[in-house]
């Protein structure tokens, strides 16, 4: 999912089609309200999603109070992961704001709303579009009157980066007026949240979502009255401030490359999670920069020396090389992935089809941001689809018994054999590490050296 965006172009053609096509989602928001197919939509999407990661972190939950009328602030580092991961975190069904172009289809709109994502639009599509908002944000504050969830990416674009971009006005557009037609007593609070991934791409890799603590609307009350605009500017500084208390923010973007590396060397050492550990490194580095850059630039020209080094030997700032697996134990985990070589050759042989599937999707999407997405949505659609096809196959072939079999077989053994080909490599890079230290001890301490932050 694409975050606030764009628009659709009007046309001269009258006043009532010109409002029905700058509005694809017409100004029914019964249409967002409770959805049975939506919650079974949700509920193997969460389990697609607890495949697809290792481990899902969720902080601040108690934050949520959805007796509320609440908008959920969030940064937008992966397409629609993001919002799979807040939508799990929340008992209704929150409604999304996205990019309008994707509207444009009536069959695309219709497929939109019933997975309750509303448009927003864009300045880069057009002065004119932008009155379209207006129409958007009437129905987000009518949702919020009706206690339904809103979820917003106010940055306004997807960031992939380690960092949040300005945040822009849409949540005071919204939430503001509402409140203030209701004398402010609808008690309307912005969550900001932060999602952060160890690393975005990977499969089996973590995320953390955290939610702060409510922005109350109520305390922008008195300025609105006196000043409408100054009051939605505080509000969108204030939910800025939040947002970037809660992730993994690197503003200096001169050194983005190097912070990093210091947090891929440094933080899965720290014994606190890889969330904290990375904002510890950012800040330890960024008072390094502010009150001492002489020692900032030193540690900076360490890290490119390092990496350097590291790309000689085929290593990256990915590999644990500070505390490098011994022989002994790459043999150990070598043994089990041997003996169970046959069933990931079974998992990989039955499910070519999904992989070729999942492959021509790919290829649809130009941006490397959109592979955790297809990945997902492939394990949610196209692997489904599949173990169905291959299974009423076998039973025309076979019988309907081995059918049965099959139908259980063919996506647990599927799903391990790209589990054991994560293992693999994870134990091809220990290899190459184990070597590298043995070879050139002198050239491994020297690296260990350079790439602390201290």
């Amino acid at each position: 999912m694409q975050p606030i965006a764009a628009s659709v172009v009007i046309r001269k053609t009258g006043t009532s089609q010109a409002r029905r096509e700058m509005c694809p989602i017409g100004c029914n928001i019964m249409k967002y309200e409770y959805s049975k197919g939506y919650e079974i939509v949700r509920f193997f999407e969460r389990i697609t999603l607890s495949l697809h990661y290792r481990k899902i972190v969720y902080k601040g939950t108690e934050n949520i109070n959805e007796d509320h009328p609440v908008i959920f602030a969030s940064n937008h580092r992966n397409a629609v992961i993001d919002p799979f991961l807040l939508l799990n975190a929340c008992k209704k069904e929150p409604v999304f704001l996205a990019r309008a172009d994707i509207f444009r289809k009536p069959v695309v709109a219709g497929i939109m709303k019933w997975l309750h994502i509303m448009p927003v639009y864009r300045i880069r599509d057009g002065v004119e579009s932008l009155g379209n908002n207006n129409e958007s944000f009437r129905s987000g504050g009518e949702l919020l009157k009706k206690r339904i969830p809103m979820a917003l990416y106010p940055e306004g674009k997807h960031n992939p980066k380690m960092s949040l971009l300005p945040v822009q006005k849409a949540i005071s557009r919204i939430v503001l007026p509402i409140e203030a037609s209701e004398g402010f007593t609808l008690n309307s609070e912005v969550i900001p949240v932060g999602v952060h991934y160890p690393d975005i791409f990977e499969f089996l890799s973590d995320a953390y979502v955290v939610f702060g603590k409510p922005i109350k609307v109520a305390d922008y009350q008195k300025q609105y009255e006196e000043n409408p605009n100054l009051a939605a500017n505080r509000l969108r500084r204030d939910l800025e401030k939040r947002m970037q208390e809660l992730i993994v923010n690197i503003w200096n973007d001169e050194f983005y490359d190097e912070y990093v590396w210091a947090i891929d060397w440094n933080a899965p050492r720290s014994a606190k999670d890889h969330l904290s550990a990375s904002q510890d490194v950012v800040r330890a580095l960024d008072e390094m920069y502010q009150q001492d850059r002489a020692s900032f630039d030193i540690h900076i020209e360490n890290f490119r020396n390092a990496n350097r080094m590291l790309k000689k030997y085929r290593l990256s700032s990915k590999d644990n090389v500070v505390q490098p697996a011994s022989t002994a134990s790459i043999i150990w985990q070598l043994l089990p992935l041997i003996i169970s070589l046959p069933v990931s050759v079974f998992g990989f042989a039955n499910g070519i089809l999904p992989i070729l599937g999942y492959r021509k999707l790919l290829g649809v999407f130009k941006d490397n941001q959109f592979i955790p997405t297809v990945r997902v949505v492939s394990g949610l659609f196209i692997v489904p689809l599949f173990v169905l096809i291959q299974s009423l196959a076998m039973g025309f072939i076979f019988n309907w018994q081995w059918a049965a079999v099959y139908f259980f077989l063919m996506p647990a053994t599927f799903y391990f054999a790209c589990w054991w080909r994560k293992w693999a490599k994870s134990l091809v890079r220990k290899w190459r590490i184990n070597r590298f230290v043995k070879k050139f001890p002198d050239k491994w301490e020297k690296l260990t050296g350079l790439i602390k932050t201290e």
